[in-house]
């Protein structure tokens, strides 16, 4: 029996998410599929737009066979934590044989060449990387300079390819997923899918694969009648059923959370010198979205400063972060949504040495240490969430401790 890992954040499911899992189960033969989910909050420093049930139910409609949640320290951390923990998350199952991923790479060879020299850092390589951080670059422009030194110096590839590469949303992730692999000595196999329609920042909607931005952008825009056609049809009535939450739904918190302190540098994701900076600039906090912008840098991109203050928002703090990954990243599997007729769920208590989640309540009770430590902030996370969404809907939404996980 074959078991193939999809990482996922399905902010919303999509099309273009069902041809991943349905192409990558034709490639590999796999007869079960488990996605590791990112929850209420996701990587570019922002709500979900549906909830993570809401999400999980979609993938399990469309070929998923189980859905976990990703912890939300690592759900809305930079692409390379993102990675690492959700990597580490499914080699500690000890079941699953490949990891599926999306990419816009033309050369797909690439991925495994750049890949090794991130990993591995050649000295020629951190020197080169070092000389243009004192430059003044930002981190991922740097970084790509110094893959074309690296390259060029060793004749191995062209700069094309490299800005292809270095320049593609889901070719850092992709990049990030192969580097985590190795960081892990894992004998999951990577499988790269090539990414159909529009890239993952368009914004149209007139294309036979619309990317999440122009999905959720269009809800925004409550033109989501020019998206129908981009979701799949077993989940449309859901997604129209479900509340969407968007990042200005974050404004009036950010702006209390500013207002009550100076010092912002214990927050996870903010330097002294990015503290200092929101701390002399936070009178002029308009909403999260232009504070983002404002606080932009040459030396901060924008998704950077967005998770920074999505963490400010959500009290996460460097301590904790650094504990969790000291101890392996996981402590426990939390199921969103599984089907019932599913063998994978036996396989996995059979070969993992981390506890499932049944009743929550019991489980939360019971824990102690890190592990209550670590549930204790995603639960109130998912508080925060829920009463985003009663404010939309004036009606009362099941806490986490009431919410049933999704069965098929």
């Amino acid at each position: 029996m074959k078991t193939l890992g999809i990482i996922a954040e399905f902010n919303p499911f999509h099309n273009g998410h069902k041809y991943l899992i349905e192409r990558g189960k034709e490639i590999t033969g796999a007869d079960n599929v488990i996605v590791i989910c990112s929850g209420n909050f996701v990587q570019r420093g922002a709500p979900a737009i549906y909830d993570k049930y809401t999400r999980a139910k979609a993938a399990l409609s469309n070929g998923a066979d189980v859905v976990f949640e990703l912890p939300v320290f690592y759900a809305t951390a930079s692409a390379e934590l993102f990675a690492q923990a959700a990597v580490s998350f499914l080699n500690q199952l000890n079941c699953v044989d490949y990891l599926c991923f999306g990419c816009e790479a033309e050369n797909m060879k690439a991925l495994p060449q750049i890949s090794k020299i991130l990993h591995e850092e050649p000295p020629y390589f951190k020197a080169a990387l070092k000389y243009y951080l004192g430059k003044g670059l930002s981190f991922p422009k740097a970084r790509v300079q110094a893959l074309q030194y690296y390259c060029k110096k060793n004749n191995i590839l062209d700069s094309f390819s490299i800005d292809n590469v270095m320049s593609g949303s889901n070719n850092i992730l992709a990049l990030e997923y192969l580097k985590a692999l190795r960081q892990f000595h894992s004998t999951i196999k990577p499988v790269a899918i090539r990414r159909q329609g529009a890239a993952y920042t368009s914004l149209e909607t007139e294309t036979d694969y619309a990317s999440s931005t122009a999905i959720r952008n269009a809800v925004m825009n409550s033109f989501a009648d020019k998206v129908a056609n981009h979701i799949p049809r077993n989940c449309q009535r859901t997604l129209e059923e479900s509340i969407p939450v968007f990042p200005q739904d974050l404004d009036l918190l950010l702006g209390q959370r500013l207002l009550s302190t100076d010092h912002f540098s214990d927050i996870y994701g903010i330097s002294e010198e990015l503290s200092n900076r929101i701390s002399n600039t936070k009178n002029e906090y308009v909403s999260f979205e232009s504070y983002a912008h404002l606080l932009q840098s040459k030396n901060y991109t924008y998704a950077t400063i967005s998770r920074a203050l999505l963490h400010i928002c959500l009290d996460i703090r460097k301590e904790d972060v650094e504990q969790f990954i000291a101890k392996d990243y996981h402590f426990y599997l939390k199921i969103l949504a599984f089907k019932r007729n599913t063998n994978v769920l036996k396989q996995i208590k059979e070969n993992s040495s981390l506890p499932f989640i049944g009743k929550l309540s019991d489980f939360y009770n019971e824990s102690t240490g890190l592990t209550k430590q670590m549930l204790s902030k995603c639960i109130s996370c998912d508080h925060l969430y829920r009463l985003i969404q009663m404010n939309h809907q004036a009606e009362y939404i099941p806490t986490e401790f009431e919410q049933k996980m999704v069965i098929e």
